[in-house]
């Protein structure tokens, strides 16, 4: 019985959190600097794991975060610009929801399109396989966690021995099967439903 209680007093904490490596490809890491995804990992690491919330005070996070108030307030204002981290006051608090944020890239390995969704710990096997499931049939239809934007493909066709970049006009037939075909049909399709 002294046993069990002992043991009880020792729990490790096994809970985690990811960080998806296209923030760091992106540049991402690089724009917010070492002051914002520190914030950024302290906020993330509070994020209920059912509703994505986390409500970390300021003053909480300066500490976990080793830095100022000062420095903490900046670092949120860099973190919104980019598009990681909503704040909206409630109480005499804040409530902060993330954003996660996966470039798709090409068969040359250029961006293509960005998918983004809430960050709600609970989901992320569920938006990792919908991204596998968009870059293999190239259907947006059936995203419920994931959605896909600014998709955008730079396309390059050999025409009597010159080099031509299209943008605008892209002829489907023209290009290769695989998934940034799929893409763009699947992206010709939503903006055709949408007009």
């Amino acid at each position: 019985m002294a046993n069990e209680k002992q043991l009880n007093l020792i729990e490790p904490e096994t809970s985690w959190f990811h960080v998806f490596r296209t923030m760091v490809d992106s540049g991402d890491v690089a724009s917010m600097g070492p002051y914002a995804v520190t914030v950024y990992l302290v906020v993330k690491s509070y994020t209920n794991w059912r509703t994505g919330r986390s409500f970390p005070t300021v003053e909480l996070i300066a500490e976990k975060a080793g830095i100022s108030k000062r420095q903490v307030i900046a670092s949120l204002k860099k973190l919104e610009e980019l598009g990681y981290v909503t704040k909206e006051r409630q109480g005499r608090g804040n409530v902060y929801r993330l954003r996660e944020k996966i470039e798709l890239r090409d068969d040359q390995g250029r961006p293509a399109a960005t998918a983004s969704w809430d960050y709600l710990p609970s989901t992320v096997r569920d938006a990792v396989a919908e991204l596998k499931q968009f870059t293999v049939t190239g259907k947006s239809e059936g995203l419920n966690v994931v959605h896909i934007e600014n998709l955008t493909l730079n396309i390059q066709q050999v025409f009597g021995g010159e080099n031509i970049t299209q943008n605008n006009m892209i002829d489907p037939n023209t290009l290769p099967d695989g998934p940034v075909k799929r893409a763009w049909l699947a992206a010709k399709r939503g903006k055709d439903e949408r007009e």
